[in-house]
């Protein structure tokens, strides 16, 4: 067509299928689609929703991380905060030198930001769409994401660096001069009590476990910034063992082992004894699939597809959201997908109008359910009330077989003697599908989100590292006499080392402690939202694997982003650190 509209292309849809039929051809369907619209485009556009969120968190991370870099630039510079103000310094003036820092911050990042950017969407959308075999075409930029870059690259910087230059701003010269960085005022706290009160820890460790809460405020920022990440990693992590456990248990609605489709239909009788002929063959049922459309209250229509099954069938167990199955006896009644369902706002008892083989006929929705295949297109007839539409009692096309052996190796081995048994016997047959084939359809449109939403989770686990390394790149800082004092003592390079790695690991250890507790909360509602972008309610499975690696990370990291200031403060000589200012 030269332009699409739904009554141009049924009309055409139907002088074809007559033309066919007037040469002597079969035609079980014709389908109807929009070109302009994929028939995955809610599936993206649902991902790309979960990734908007997940993109805000790791924004908001990024914001911790600002805080955390102008805290350490100004405790870097108290002293020259002081000497400032002895000048006749204003704490106004104070507060336009670091904001004016923080905005080139900004400036720097978006050079970096907008190119790579548009590079990185580029190659998303090109494997994105190669699942949908859509070629992507040359690289666009998009001016309205450069504005937003724009924006949130100007923007954010200087509200995250609000808190800490104000506060840097309102040091008074006797403070800045008088900051020794030996810790004074520990010990007013019940925290700090409670940590003195720990005996018998060798000394280095006490005095990491003293140094870790010594600055309470910067160290929250720090462990939210972690905490933020883990819960976020492991929710992520939970989302795909979801996906995943609900894609067994929706296998597990379907007794076959293999499905074989015919080109087209023959008598059940037939099909059933050649399929049980074959050795590791133990039970066999003959079902149909024909396509229809579904008619909506403005005119429209609907591509659906209907699945006829055997009123006695022992495969089928659906999964009900509401209503019941299929029982012997029922005419045209329909177990509808639930996607199908919500979207178009049907309920069970509701009577809907479908058009199959040209003719339009009256159906009784008795059941909603959960099916993921097909793009969730897929709805459950009883056999009998479909066959009538095609005037094609006692035959069907599909023949959904159960085996002895469930393995990948044995049903393809199955597959391979069953494909020879067909052809024997004069039976077309043009596809064999195992449920291992089925699982692996199902789990590549699964992965793809689980995999983009485990890099935002990694790259907020990366911002929390380095949100730590900044934290004890100050604590090397502040502490630089306090470090000479431990050199002029006795103090080691491998136990200075030792005493900043093993704070820095702490604060992960801790980070993990609280993330675990919090992550299950945030991973039911991030498991509820994937679920409701996609109109697929999740069966909720708790990642512990993701607990565990997320241990595994957090302590790697947290030595790793405290392995560097480690060694600064071992390479500080004791003269350097006495005469600190």
């Amino acid at each position: 067509l030269e332009s699409f509209t739904q009554p141009g292309a049924k009309q055409a849809g139907k002088q074809l299928e007559d033309r066919l039929r007037g040469m002597g051809l079969l035609v079980y369907y014709y389908a109807i689609t929009d070109p302009s619209v994929h028939p995955a485009q809610q599936q993206l556009d649902a991902l790309l929703v979960v990734m908007m969120v997940l993109g805000a968190l790791s924004l908001g991370l990024s914001a911790f991380l600002i805080i955390n870099m102008m805290n350490a630039l100004v405790a870097q510079q108290v002293w020259q905060i002081g000497v400032m103000k002895v000048i006749g310094a204003t704490g106004w003036r104070v507060t336009r030198v670091y904001l004016t820092t923080a905005l080139i911050y900004g400036l720097l990042s978006l050079l970096l930001a907008v190119p790579l950017g548009a590079l990185g969407a580029h190659l998303l959308a090109g494997r994105l769409l190669e699942l949908f075999n859509v070629d992507i075409g040359p690289l666009r930029v998009a001016l309205n994401a450069v504005l937003i870059q724009l924006v949130v690259g100007l923007v954010v910087p200087l509200l995250a660096a609000l808190a800490p230059v104000l506060g840097g701003a309102r040091i008074t010269v006797h403070q800045a001069i008088s900051n020794y960085g030996l810790g004074a005022g520990f010990g007013s706290s019940w925290l700090d009590r409670l940590i003195g009160a720990i005996r018998r820890l060798p000394r280095p460790m006490a005095l990491s476990l003293r140094n870790t809460f010594r600055r309470k405020s910067r160290i929250t920022l720090t462990l939210i910034t972690l905490i933020l990440g883990g819960a976020m990693f492991i929710g992520v992590m939970s989302v795909g063992a979801s996906l995943s456990n609900t894609l067994e248990v929706l296998l597990g609605d379907f007794g076959f082992d293999v499905l074989v489709g015919f080109e087209r239909a023959y008598r059940i009788e037939r099909l059933v004894e050649v399929t049980t002929s074959v050795p590791g063959v133990t039970g066999a049922e003959v079902w149909d699939q024909q396509a229809g459309q579904l008619q909506l209250a403005g005119g429209e229509e609907r591509e659906v597809f209907l699945w006829g099954v055997p009123s006695n069938s022992k495969m089928l167990k659906p999964r009900l959201i509401s209503g019941r199955a299929l029982l012997p006896g029922d005419d045209r009644a329909i177990l509808l997908n639930s996607k199908i369902a919500a979207d178009e706002n049907i309920q069970v008892g509701n009577v809907i109008t479908l058009t199959i083989n040209g003719k339009e006929s009256s159906w009784d929705v008795v059941g909603v359910i959960i099916n993921v295949n097909n793009l969730q297109r897929d709805n459950f007839v009883p056999d009998d009330a479909l066959a009538r539409e095609f005037s094609s009692l006692n035959r069907g096309g599909l023949v959904m077989l159960t085996a002895e052996q469930h393995d990948a190796k044995s049903l393809q081995n199955l597959t391979r003697d069953l494909r020879a048994a067909f052809d024997a016997a004069h039976l077309e047959s043009v596809q064999f599908q195992s449920t291992a084939d089925v699982r692996e359809q199902n789990q590549t449109q699964f992965k793809i989100i689980t995999y983009l939403m485990l890099v935002m989770a990694v790259l907020a686990a990366v911002v929390g590292s380095i949100g730590l390394m900044s934290t004890m790149s100050i604590n090397v800082v502040e502490r630089s006499r306090e470090i000479g004092v431990m050199r002029s003592i006795g103090g080691t390079s491998a136990a200075l080392l030792g005493i900043f790695l093993f704070e820095g690991v702490l604060v992960g250890v801790l980070s993990w402690l609280v993330a675990v507790p919090l992550s299950y909360p945030g991973a039911r509602l991030l498991s509820d939202m994937v679920g409701k972008a996609f109109n697929l309610p999740l069966d909720f499975d708790y990642s512990t694997t993701g607990v565990v690696a997320w241990f595994a990370i957090v302590v790697v990291l947290s030595a790793l982003a405290s392995l560097w200031p480690a060694l600064r403060a071992t390479q500080v000589s004791v003269r350097e650190a006495l005469s600190y200012e």
